[in-house]
This record gives C-alpha cells, sequence and structure tokens, in this order.
C-alpha cells in the first residue's frame, strides 16, 4: 500500500474527489498533503476528455489478446494493426497507467547457456571472421538456440547447421526436451552422410557450447576430416 507522503499530487487529488460526497473538503485539504490550488488544477485535468482513450483502448486490447507482449511488440502491432504509428515512450507511459506489461518481464526465467557443462576442450578460432566462401561445404556454422511457445511457455531448442556458402541449412534438429548431448550430435551426424568428401579443408564453426567442446563432438568431426572452430566467448562478432 502507498502512503500519503508517496502518493503523487494526482493520486491524493483522486482521493478527495472520491471522498468529497462524504466528508467536508476544507476538511480533507487540510489533512491530506496537497494544496488548494493543485487540487483544483487536477479536479480541472480530470474533467477534461482523455485524449489517449482510444489508444488506450488499442493497446488493452492488443495486450489481452497475447500477454507476453511488451512495449516493442505493442508499439509494432498499433502500426501494423491499426495504422497508429505511436512513439514507444508513449505507449510505456500509457501501458504503466493501464498496469499492464509484457509477462516476459515478470518474473526472471533462466534463459539457456550452452556454455554452461562439462569443460570439455575448446579449439582456437580458425575462421577469424573470414566468413565468406566461393566454395561449398568449406565453411560451415551451428549453433542451439532457445524459443519459447507463448501459448504453453514450452521450451524448443533448434540447432541448425548451414553452409556460409549459400546460407542454406543442410541439416537441423528439434527437441521439446534437453538440449543433450544427443540432441546436438544429431544434425552432425546427418551432415557427415550428407555431404561428399571435398578436396579442400573444411570448417564448422560454433559457439564455445559444452556440446561442441564434448570429446564426442571433437572425435566425431575429425573423423570425418572436419576442422573444428570456435568463437571467443562474449565476441558477438565472431559468430555468423
Amino acid at each position: 500500500m502507498i502512503g500519503l507522503d508517496e502518493a503523487t499530487n494526482k493520486e491524493l487529488a483522486q482521493v478527495i474527489c472520491t471522498l468529497e460526497a462524504k466528508f467536508n473538503l476544507a476538511d480533507l485539504l487540510r489533512v491530506l498533503p496537497i494544496s488548494p490550488d493543485t487540487f483544483f488544477y487536477w479536479k480541472r485535468q480530470f474533467k477534461k476528455p482523455d485524449k489517449d482513450c482510444q489508444l488506450k483502448h488499442f493497446i488493452s486490447r492488443i495486450w489481452n489478446h497475447d500477454q507476453h507482449m511488451g512495449v516493442l511488440r505493442i508499439t509494432q502491432a498499433l502500426l501494423n494493426d491499426f495504422d497508429l504509428k505511436v512513439n514507444h515512450k508513449r505507449v510505456y507511459r500509457l501501458m504503466k497507467e493501464l498496469d499492464i506489461q509484457g509477462e516476459g518481464y515478470r518474473k526472471k526465467i533462466r534463459k539457456y547457456d550452452s556454455s554452461k557443462g562439462p569443460e570439455g576442450t575448446r579449439v582456437k578460432n580458425k575462421l577469424r571472421r573470414r566468413f565468406q566462401t566461393d566454395r561449398p561445404n568449406q565453411k560451415m556454422v551451428s549453433d542451439v538456440t532457445e524459443f519459447k511457445i507463448p501459448e504453453t511457455q514450452e521450451k524448443v531448442y533448434f540447432e541448425p547447421i548451414m553452409d556460409l556458402y549459400n546460407n542454406e541449412i543442410l541439416t537441423f534438429a528439434i527437441t521439446a526436451g534437453s538440449p543433450n548431448l544427443e540432441f546436438a550430435m544429431k544434425p552432425l551426424n546427418s551432415l557427415i552422410e550428407l555431404i561428399p568428401n571435398q578436396p579442400y579443408k573444411q570448417f564448422l564453426h560454433t559457439d564455445q557450447g559444452w556440446q561442441y567442446r564434448h570429446r564426442t563432438w571433437q572425435k566425431k568431426l575429425r573423423s570425418a576430416h572436419i576442422t573444428p572452430s570456435m568463437s571467443r566467448r562474449a565476441t558477438c562478432l565472431e559468430a555468423v
């Protein structure tokens, strides 16, 4: 509960307007920490039509349809669905007045971190940001990404292997279970069966996720004559 000392002048004025029918106005102004001039200013403001009334209605309508939507997504939805170009700061202010916010911000949710796991072996970054290639299957990349289905809150993990020659997804795996080693190995096993042996050196570039540091992953790569490469931690420019 907000104390009187913490209440804003607007909130105090709303309280007085509510109690004015039952109590003497002079007594209310004497008891509550708000000056008469400030009270009458807000009373006049309350009588004015709310210029944001329609916009608040649209924001509430969008949010009620998907309560996971935050400020930026609602701002974009206003433009897409109602052709209303509104500054995101205004949307934020109105959402605060409506006491609504995206469900994703109401509680801290631990995000998937592939670096946490068995230590394994880290390898050097062999690509060193040289992601361009004119040869198929020469430079490939992979990563495990976590998604959340809004309707069910179910977590889904997706691991593709992409060829940087033409950005083609060569193989992939999807699971709603744990992104364990067995899951991580599926695209790699499919890749080895799919791509032919090339006369040039081949690379598979990843982050430092525990699956990619695992001995089984690296042994499988080397048995297929594919050189592993890893970006450094917290270095987004080294990841595709």
